[in-house]
């Protein structure tokens, strides 16, 4: 049997800024993830010679200061600070995106526009009738946003119609809900300053692989393909935790931080989690068109709430940074929302690319020449919360947040999955609570902010 102060479960971007900190502050640690590689969704992989991330991934400037100044020093000048290029289509025409007021002009269509500017004149009159994301949605910005991007982009993402999905889920992933908050932002974002993001120039996985160097230099022990087989919660608080990993050898911890499943962590603990408090999880499967050209298009992200078209988002990693990629070649990824086991989950992969082809057709895009086809397949990405239940989800974090010993963080530990920088803040303000013991108050204070995070798109 082994020990360390800190044992850390779970190798994405929070396990792996968790252990660095913990290091950093003298502790021993050792980091341990089922499978086979670090950094979960936040990792990059090579397709045709390019690095592409698994998914449209970027970095918000309006990160904390801890986060910024932490992925400075990991990335330096490797961090780049780009201009936002996408476009969104609305009612078959493609508008820039994030919003810019001259585009708006020329570009949304124009029943679009009278039907836009009648829901704001009206939006004080509006009242919900159901704390659904549907209200939320048409109450915040009227029926006419409602029935052209959110509603059927929200059926996209989570699999069933906005009006069968909770209000919570609207005011934590919508963060422009209000007629004045458009106009403020398309204020902000007509500025060429105003619609910035930063990204690494070796591509979002740059930022694991330089988390798994800083953690390891500052003395952490760091395991991948390496299953949690059980844990056992301390007697007393004075008591360590004992964690029995997949190949027998046990670890006794002064304090478990866990990033993975909620649900795995139940398990680990001796418990079951009852089919009804199980979170439901909507998957993903990602498509990566090889297209013998320098570039498909000029834009870094192609956003596409109709329903006809398989895929949610289109992005093109090459627009993304200024790196070393291949000349005379792009890749093209595809997010196609799912459920795992369905047709789409078990298609195999030249269906997948006609299916692709077939969308990008649709939306006037065309229809590329492909050179090679590769797909990922990713399971857990966005948590579903039903109108009718909508504390499914806060009953198994709930049932992983009474484990002693075990403090439950990151992706896996909200009920909204949130962007990179604000995990990375978890990871940082659960260090601040290790030290001779685990400062519960400072946590709780921390977490109530954590409740506050929305995400930024």
């Amino acid at each position: 049997m082994t020990s360390a102060d800190v044992v850390v479960v779970g190798g994405g971007p929070t396990g792996l800024t968790a252990a660095l900190g913990a290091a950093r502050r003298g502790l021993a640690v050792r980091l341990v993830d089922a499978a086979p590689g670090f950094g979960g969704m936040s990792a990059s992989t090579t397709v045709g010679g390019q690095r592409v991330d698994l998914g449209s991934h970027r970095l918000h400037p309006s990160m904390s200061a801890p986060v910024r100044a932490l992925l400075t020093e990991l990335l330096g000048d490797d961090l780049q600070t780009r201009a936002r290029n996408g476009r969104l289509l609305l009612r078959g025409r493609w508008v820039r995106f994030p919003f810019r007021a001259v585009d708006l002009a020329r570009s949304l269509p124009p029943a679009f526009t009278v039907a836009s500017v009648r829901d704001a004149a009206t939006a004080r009159w509006r009242r919900p009738t159901a704390d659904s994301y549907a209200e939320v949605v048409r109450v915040g910005l009227g029926p006419t946003a409602l029935a052209d991007f959110h509603g059927p982009m929200a059926a996209k993402l989570w699999g069933r119609p906005a009006d069968r999905l909770a209000g919570e889920l609207a005011r934590r992933r919508v963060s422009v809900r209000t007629p004045g908050a458009v106009v403020r932002t398309v204020a902000r974002t007509s500025r060429p300053d105003g619609r910035t993001f930063l990204y690494p120039r070796l591509g979002y996985g740059q930022i694991v692989d330089r988390l798994v160097d800083a953690a390891t230099a500052a003395g952490a022990e760091l395991s991948h393909s390496t299953t949690v087989a059980s844990l056992r919660p301390p007697a007393t608080p004075a008591d360590p935790v004992r964690v029995v990993l997949g190949d027998g050898a046990e670890i006794e911890a002064g304090r478990v931080l866990w990033s993975a499943a909620p649900e795995a962590l139940v398990a680990a603990a001796g418990s079951a989690v009852p089919d009804g408090d199980r979170s439901e999880l909507r998957s993903m499967v990602l498509v990566y068109l090889v297209v013998p050209s320098p570039r498909f298009t000029e834009f870094d992200a192609h956003y596409v709430p109709d329903p006809g078209v398989c895929f949610s988002r289109l992005s093109e990693p090459r627009n993304y940074r200024d790196g070393p990629d291949p000349e005379g070649t792009t890749v093209l990824c595809a997010e196609i929302p799912c459920s795992e086991g369905d047709d789409t989950w078990t298609a195999s992969d030249a269906d997948l690319a006609e299916r692709v082809l077939d969308g990008l057709g649709r939306c006037g895009l065309g229809r590329p020449r492909v050179a090679a086809v590769e797909t990922r397949r990713l399971p857990r990405v966005y948590p579903v919360i039903d109108v009718d239940d909508p504390d499914r989800r806060r009953r198994v974090l709930a049932r992983a947040d009474a484990v002693p010993g075990v403090t439950v963080l990151g992706r896996q530990g909200l009920v909204v999955a949130d962007n990179l920088h604000h995990v990375i803040d978890m990871a940082l303000a659960a260090v601040e609570c290790l030290g001779a013991g685990w400062d519960d108050d400072r946590w709780a204070r921390h977490r109530e902010r954590f409740d506050g995070f929305v995400v930024q798109d």
